[in-house]
């Protein structure tokens, strides 16, 4: 897209969403700017190519937990129980065309009639979800070294990469 060179976060699927971009890596979360937004639109899903072959995914990030001040913690463990059930993950999530988290009910009746969900349903049963505690300021913040690392890959200097690979790994290892 004609921001790439400055883009840092808020408008990343704003292109492909206007049909304007052919391909985007999106998150499975983003299934739904498919289903309506570009609802004539002929789009597939396909797992990240491997460095050396076979399928990368981006799994993790997303957690809901109870604080240790709740004050109806009996009622938000029923929540959570009742959202993990299969009548939910199959009934709402499935079937409002979203990702379960449970891959166990990866394959149902919904993601049959949309393999695309299927796929990323799949996919994502073979991820791995490293622990990083500067995840954030590495690869979410603007400012941070996956960012300066991604522009200088794509569109500065190659010769840059091995530094900017280092500073990603640093900030992943500082405390």
């Amino acid at each position: 897209m004609p921001d790439s060179k400055t883009e840092a976060g808020p408008t990343w699927t704003s292109f492909f969403g206007k049909g304007i971009i052919g391909i985007q890596p999106m998150p499975a979360s983003l299934q739904g700017l498919a289903n309506s937004a570009l609802a004539d639109a002929d789009i597939g899903v396909t797992p990240i190519a491997g460095v050396k072959g076979g399928q990368s995914t981006f799994v993790g990030g997303d957690s809901i937990g109870l604080s240790k001040n709740a004050k109806n913690v009996e009622q938000a463990w029923n929540f959570l129980a009742w959202l993990e059930g299969d009548d939910a993950q199959i009934n709402v999530v499935a079937k409002g065309g979203n990702v379960v988290s449970r891959t166990d009910l990866a394959n149902n009746q919904y993601t049959a009639a949309d393999p695309r969900v299927l796929t990323m349903n799949q996919i994502a049963a073979k991820g791995q979800t490293p622990f990083a505690l500067r995840f954030g300021q590495t690869y979410n913040d603007s400012q941070g070294p996956w960012l300066i690392l991604l522009r200088d890959a794509v569109f500065g200097d190659p010769s840059k990469i091995d530094a900017d690979n280092a500073a990603v790994n640093t900030s992943l290892q500082s405390q």
